[in-house]
């Protein structure tokens, strides 16, 4: 379908009624036009400066070009040609104003919102959570830390949108663009408008990032947008997206992925259902890498069915031994919002996801938040601060390999302007001079000899989330020939490092490095223990009376007895015992014993250890520890209690995935 401003020329606004061009207007913001609104509502006010419906839907039209200060202008006209008709205009108004780093006067109009009479019931609500965001915000510019910002030059930063940043090395950076000088409007928050956007590279000359061309490789193509750019940890798979109208005249996205053989890269493949879907974008792709097995977690931004709200964050999991793709599963209600989640960047360093979103308040439009989490599952995201997040929109944020610098992308004042301050995405390097890093290094120690070391030992580092306390797996590493191993955390959380051998227990080292405020060297040594030999019992694992079910203080006991020494050693395979004494018949005590065994078995599955790990037995009376009676033939209560015991056999070991390559040597 031609787009609307196809039909509209001076010539036909200066003939037409500011009626009718009200009305021409309005139909031109339906059909996703602001352009052409702007032109037929700037008449309609010209000529009838008293409407203030024209002045409203003008306002409209400003902000979605990201015309915050003409936007500001209309909507405050609407307010004062007509203010008991044009009540809504107060809370765009106040939106307009918070976009534009207005707090005060946005935080006022929002409460004048609420005291109206005839408003809307919802926009009420949300103008009580905006105007707590004011407030928000306003704290956050005075905590903000130090932070380096600067906008890359006119060789990278057209006058349109730039998008996708991805530092590849120390020197090297990929975005796309859509490189001309011509004056051409780009709808901002649809990637796919722009017939051809292409992935280019810049390169860090005396510390200036410049221009470099088109990226080499069989990725960009005429007849489609290409963009978001991301690579596999392993650097052999290239993930982006292209975008191009459907047979419905529809602009939709799909995400395609590239091998690298040799040294060329493979022809784009599309990936298959249901990661890309028929008339519904798969777009923005960032990759996880999932420790444990090396798998790439896919995370991609889809307005398919099924989501929290308009645009959501889901993943996908690439096999990579079966060569296949798993169902999409979306990202969860602590990352998705009612509105737009975007831009997703996932660091693997931190287990942590940096994503845009305009549904979870903050600092203006879309805001850069982040959430920790194993990479399928997050805690509560949190505003990372007004050291990035203004007014504007701020998306596409990254982490650069030296981790101290990164790259983030926003239509922020000061940018290379299309038609207004605030129309267009650039791209902005940003610093961190407060970053803190921190150094782990140790060695493994034989637990039978203290002058030996484990060499080529996997140990694997998980992070204790903040908030929760949870352990996070984060990374692997490997000790070296001489038993020794180094790996680099960050400050703000405490972590520890567990071994995983056949030979010897997963015993922690923790690592605290939540408060520390310089550069460290953390030095640990790891003295690791044997596996257990033989029937351990557990101590005050108690039943209700005549009963196989667990009292709630057994159930703490086994959570930190049994169920952790499962859960820190997945390689061990445990038959659950549980004696009783000799009251009762032999038949009825090896009947209620069984069932002992296998509630605490059901218990410790319930808790999500794998069933096939377990197996449960019950002795009954067979087999006591001391005798049930004393020597005259008169009953011993106290032993009688130690023969009613619960313990575990280890019955043999799991084949552990350990990998082949080793890290970690000098």
């Amino acid at each position: 379908m031609l787009p609307f401003f196809a039909q509209v020329d001076s010539v036909l606004v200066k003939k037409t009624n500011p009626k009718t061009l009200r009305k021409m207007g309005a139909n031109a913001l339906d059909q996703n036009d602001p352009s052409s609104a702007v032109l037929l509502l700037n008449g309609a006010v010209i000529k009838n400066p008293k409407d203030g419906k024209s002045w409203s839907l003008l306002g409209w039209a400003y902000m979605k070009q990201r015309d915050y200060e003409r936007s500001r202008n209309a909507f405050t006209k609407a307010i004062a040609v007509e203010p008991d008709n044009q009540k809504s205009a107060v809370f765009y108004l106040a939106m307009m104003q918070k976009q534009s780093g207005m707090y005060d006067s946005a935080a006022a109009n929002f409460k004048r919102y609420r005291k109206l009479k005839g408003t809307e019931p919802s926009l009420k609500k949300i103008a009580a959570t905006e105007a707590n965001f004011c407030d928000s915000a306003k704290i956050q510019i005075r905590k903000r830390k130090p932070m380096v910002v600067m906008r890359l030059d006119t060789t990278i930063n057209k006058v349109n949108t730039e998008a996708s940043p991805l530092q590849l090395d120390e020197n090297t950076m990929w975005y796309s663009s859509l490189r001309t000088e011509k004056r051409l409007f780009v709808e901002e928050d649809d990637t796919a408008t722009i017939p051809t956007r292409r992935i280019y590279k810049a390169v860090k000359t005396k510390g200036v990032w410049k221009f470099a061309g088109e990226v080499n490789g069989p990725f960009n193509t005429a007849d489609a947008n290409t963009g978001n750019a991301c690579f596999s940890a392993d650097g052999k798979r290239l993930y982006f997206s292209r975008c191009s109208e459907n047979a419905l005249g529809k602009f939709v996205c799909a995400i395609y992925l590239s091998s690298k053989e040799g040294d060329k890269w493979s022809e784009p493949v599309k990936l298959p259902e249901p990661v890309n879907l028929n008339n519904y974008s798969s777009t923005m792709p960032s990759i996880g890498n999932d420790p444990a097995t090396g798998n790439d977690i896919v995370y991609f931004v889809s307005d398919r069915k099924g989501g929290k709200g308009k645009r959501d964050i889901w993943f996908t999991v690439f096999d990579i031994r079966k060569k296949n793709f798993k169902n999409p599963r979306n990202a969860g209600s602590k990352v998705n919002t009612k509105e737009d989640d975007v831009t997703p960047f996932f660091d693997n360093e931190t287990r942590t996801l940096y994503y845009s979103t305009n549904g979870a308040g903050g600092m203006g439009g879309f805001d850069v938040f982040k959430a920790s989490g194993d990479g399928k599952k997050f805690t509560e995201s949190i505003n990372i601060g007004a050291a990035i997040n203004t007014g504007a929109d701020e998306i596409y944020y990254t982490i650069g390999k030296n981790r101290k610098e990164g790259f983030f992308v926003s239509n922020r004042k000061g940018g290379n302007a299309l038609k207004n301050r605030t129309c267009c995405d650039d791209i902005y390097y940003y610093a961190n001079p407060s970053y803190i890093n921190v150094k782990v290094k140790g060695t493994m120690q034989d637990p039978n000899n203290p002058k030996k070391t484990l060499a080529n030992t996997l140990i694997e580092v998980y992070k204790k989330d903040p908030i929760t306390g949870d352990p996070v797996l984060i990374k692997t590493i490997f000790s070296d020939s001489l038993g020794r191993y180094k790996t680099e955390v960050e400050a703000g959380a405490d972590y520890f490092l567990m071994p995983r051998t056949k030979e010897y227990m997963a015993t922690k080292t923790n690592v605290p490095a939540k408060n520390l405020t310089r550069n460290t060297t953390i030095s640990t040594t790891m003295v690791l223990k044997e596996k257990p030999k033989g029937t351990i019992f557990i101590p005050n694992v108690h039943y209700d009376f005549d009963k196989p079910t667990l009292t709630p203080e057994s159930k703490k006991v086994l959570d930190t007895t049994l169920f952790t020494l499962l859960k820190t050693n997945p390689d061990l395979l445990v038959q659950v015992e549980s004696h009783t004494d000799s009251k009762g018949s032999e038949a009825y005590n090896f009947k209620l014993s069984q069932k002992r065994a296998e509630s605490v078995m059901q218990y410790l599955i319930a808790k999500g250890i794998n069933a096939k790990r377990l197996t449960a037995k019950g002795f009954g009376e067979s087999k006591p520890l001391v005798p049930n009676e004393n020597p005259d033939g008169s009953d011993n209560p106290e032993n009688r209690a130690k023969n009613r015991r619960t313990g575990f056999t280890v019955t043999g070991y799991s084949d552990l995935e350990i990998r082949t390559e080793n890290e970690g040597e000098d």
